[in-house]
């Protein structure tokens, strides 16, 4: 009886009506008379045009009215070709009015900015955002219910003009930018203003922050009617020369290619690279890896950052960068029909390589959208690698449902993986569910999930690890409108708990906090803590089987209880200089292990083009117990050992205007394994006395340098010189001193790079024109 009572006050919220206030609308006029993009607002078709107003503020207090003097008005036309927005934003202290210059896509900078959210489908599942700053830097993204793809760009203009009464904001986003139904249905539509002197922000159709879900929180454009679809044909050739130079010797390669974008109807879109170049691309921030299993790097290839968004649904299912450099081309179909059906295919071939064979790889999903922000989605992941003798396939449902009120969702996963070599076929699973709470002050999130011991998504996905099983308790506290103290707060609660899905064997269970405090001055204060009360039951440390994945429940390591904490800070970035610092440590009482680390990061702002930041971080630990070798008997060794962490980044950017930037990125890391005592591991799990004798010790070191100057010379088309220098070293030999290590690698070779690339953007529709 208790278990039902329980169950039934889950679940009913789900029940419960809409809490929302009525969306506001705008109804749409077309003209014939489409407006100079340059600024003003003195064309014919800003005339006679109806106005969006009464903006309400989003943070830090929700709901409340704009500031007297400081209101913002919008007027919105469009013709055949675009859909125009006219923004006035008053200002009763105009030479107040931030302009920091950025990068395009540059993120949060010092500056007023004014944003469009709009979703011509109008069913919440992806929205296309397009801002401009007050310094006429553009920035355009994709938002999903799953993430935000600030990769996605579209080629549109904008101009802004700051005057007496506060500035002007203009947009052009042509239809070929954008992807719209066959009907005339309303799209949805919210838009958004920054006044960051004041740290405030604005939308047109309230947002009630106490909910997540933000995306069904829009207002209305009512009115578009008898769009003709554009031809939407767009190629992108480039050219890219290279000098590149190691160990005395230089190279001269180049290469040429081309990207192209075709709208097959208004709702779908082909996208196409044909020998892509990723050169220029900034290297990755490389570390020493001590755990058995992988380190996901971030993917910084434009054409797989751009457009996948709806693939992030299936999770582990598709790493992009499974997908090797050497493509030999890719192609991407991706849309939504009417109905709420998005489709999305992505297939790539790359070349045959020493390491790699030919290899085809073929992502595609099904993602249908329903009331409420809710979908179901069917994706399948399958790869083949020409002469392997292996082929790949994953196949996952998935679903995330909302209710009415938008106060509660639930959702989950079904996920069977297979390995096909020769005639054996490996067949595992995997599965998900979860519930959540997801409005109001207090909030809670329950979940559970399992992959058994053949499941194994990483010839195209990534996993760290399989044959688990967790679940896991969440309770949260956010405060939403300032106090007498605080602007915001938040704290949070977490529980988790571990087995093997084999046998189901204990391997852990913890608890963790959260907390952070926004002060009147926005100075940023937060703690987070965690404990692991019991021992810890490793099964992949060993590494006896399958490196990196599966479980050795023959060869487990028993992990001390763990105890650790860590504080931060974070001052006004508002502020010409601004820092963030951190501090923490942690106690392994089984080892009489400890650690301890720091983090600070100053940043100064010399002027609203010039910019510097530092990070110098610092991490220690004593008494350490982890895997080190094996023995001549592929016996595993592991070693008390002290580990030694330093990294040192380097950032400044120069942005001469909104088309011209020199960025700068310098980063030297360091990584030390100074092994105490070697030891054997039992068959009870501890660690015992080993006669082993070796050289384990690491000296790890690397220095990257990424230099960068961008010229956007015309809309869509970009010239870049790079530089690019690389130093990384291994050893065992120890270098006391970081300073001795830095010149003990500035010795050895390094690797030097300088590339040109040009890309130039054409359009059909403009070719044709002239």
């Amino acid at each position: 009886m208790k278990l039902k009572l329980i169950t039934f006050f889950l679940l009913l919220p789900f029940f419960v009506f809409s809490q929302f206030e009525k969306q506001k609308e705008y109804k749409i006029e077309k003209t014939n008379n489409p407006p100079i993009i340059d600024g003003k607002l003195n064309d014919i078709a800003w005339r006679n045009l109806g106005i969006a107003k009464d903006f309400v503020q989003l943070t830090p207090n929700n709901g409340a009215k704009e500031r007297r003097g400081q209101e913002t008005k919008v007027q919105i036309c469009y013709d055949d070709n675009a859909i125009y927005f006219g923004v006035m934003m008053f200002d009763n202290a105009p030479d107040s009015i931030l302009k920091e210059l950025s990068k395009r896509d540059g993120g949060d900078k010092n500056c007023d900015w004014f944003g469009i959210w709009i979703d011509p489908f109008n069913n919440n599942q992806s929205q296309l955002n397009f801002s401009v700053s007050a310094a006429g830097v553009q920035s355009d993204a994709k938002y999903t219910t799953t993430s935000i793809d600030q990769k996605w760009d579209a080629v549109w203009k904008s101009a802004v003009k700051i005057t007496n009464n506060g500035w002007i904001a203009e947009f052009a986003i042509p239809f070929s930018a954008l992807r719209f139904p066959t009907d005339n249905k309303d799209w949805s539509l919210n838009m958004a203003r920054g006044i960051r002197r004041y740290r405030e922000d604005y939308t047109w159709n309230f947002i009630d922050i106490s909910f997540d879900n933000y995306g069904i929180q829009t207002g209305l454009l009512k009115g578009v009617n008898d769009i003709k679809s554009p031809l939407r044909l767009s190629f992108m050739p480039y050219v890219a020369a290279y000098a590149d130079m190691y160990d005395g010797e230089s190279a001269f390669p180049y290469n040429y290619g081309m990207d192209l974008k075709y709208g097959i109807n208004k709702s779908f879109t082909l996208d196409m690279t044909l020998i892509p170049d990723f050169g220029q691309v900034a290297a990755d921030d490389k570390v020493l890896n001590l755990s058995p299993f992988e380190i996901k790097y971030e993917e910084k290839r434009q054409f797989f950052t751009e457009g996948t968004e709806m693939f992030s649904k299936g999770e582990e299912m598709f790493y992009t960068r499974r997908v090797q450099d050497d493509l030999l081309n890719a192609t991407k179909i991706s849309g939504r029909t009417k109905n709420g059906l998005g489709i999305g295919l992505l297939n790539a071939l790359t070349n045959k390589t020493e390491e790699n064979p030919l290899s085809n790889y073929n992502v595609m999903i099904f993602d249908q959208a329903f009331g409420n922000n809710s979908s179901i989605s069917l994706m399948n992941t399958h790869m083949v690698q020409k002469g392997s003798g292996k082929d790949a396939n994953v196949t996952g449902l998935m679903t995330d449902i909302n209710n009415k009120a938008n106060t509660h969702s639930y959702g989950g996963d079904f996920k069977m993986s297979q390995e096909f070599e020769g005639e054996n076929i490996t067949r595992g699973y995997g599965g998900q569910i979860n519930l959540n709470k997801t409005s109001g002050k207090y909030k809670y999130s329950l979940s559970s999930m399992f992959r058994d011991d053949k499941y194994n998504p990483n010839d195209m996905g990534f996993l760290m690890r399989n044959n688990r099983i967790e679940n896991e308790l969440s309770l949260s506290y956010n405060q939403f409108k300032p106090s007498k103290r605080f602007i915001s707060s938040s704290f949070s609660l977490n529980t988790s708990y571990k087995t093997l899905f084999t046998n189901r064997e204990y391997t852990n269970i913890d608890f963790g906090w959260h907390g952070s405090l926004l002060l009147k001055n926005y100075l940023m204060l937060g703690i987070y803590g965690y404990a692991n009360p019991f021992e810890k039951v490793d099964y992949y440390e060993a590494r006896t089987i399958n490196y990196g994945m599966n479980a050795d429940v023959e060869n487990p390591f028993r992990k001390s209880q763990g105890f650790g904490g860590r504080a931060f800070l974070s001052s006004d970035y508002r502020k010409v200089f601004a820092v963030d610092f951190g501090i923490g440590g942690d106690l392994y009482p089984l080892f009489d292990g400890y650690s301890f680390g720091w983090r600070i990061s100053p940043q100064y702002r010399l002027n609203d083009k010039i910019f510097f930041k530092y990070v110098l971080s610092v991490k220690d630990r004593y008494n350490d117990a982890g895997y080190a070798t094996t023995d001549s008997l592929d016996n595993p060794i592991f070693a008390i050992r002290n580990t030694y962490m330093i990294t040192n980044v380097f950032t400044a950017s120069y942005i001469v205007n909104n088309k011209m930037d020199l960025s700068v990125k310098l980063r030297y890391h360091l990584d030390q394994v100074e092994n105490l005592e070697f030891k054997n591991l039992g068959n009870d799990g501890y660690l015992q006395a080993s006669n082993y004798v070796g050289q384990e010790d690491i000296n790890y070191t690397t220095w990257t340098s990424d230099i960068a100057f961008n010229w956007w010379f015309a809309p869509g088309s970009q010239m870049s010189l790079v530089w690019k220098n690389a130093i990384e070293n291994e050893d065992n030999i120890l270098i006391n001193h970081w300073t001795e290590n830095v010149e003990e690698s500035f010795n050895l070779l390094q690797q030097n790079s300088f590339s040109l690339k040009m890309v130039y953007y054409l359009d059909y529709l403009y070719l044709r024109k002239k």
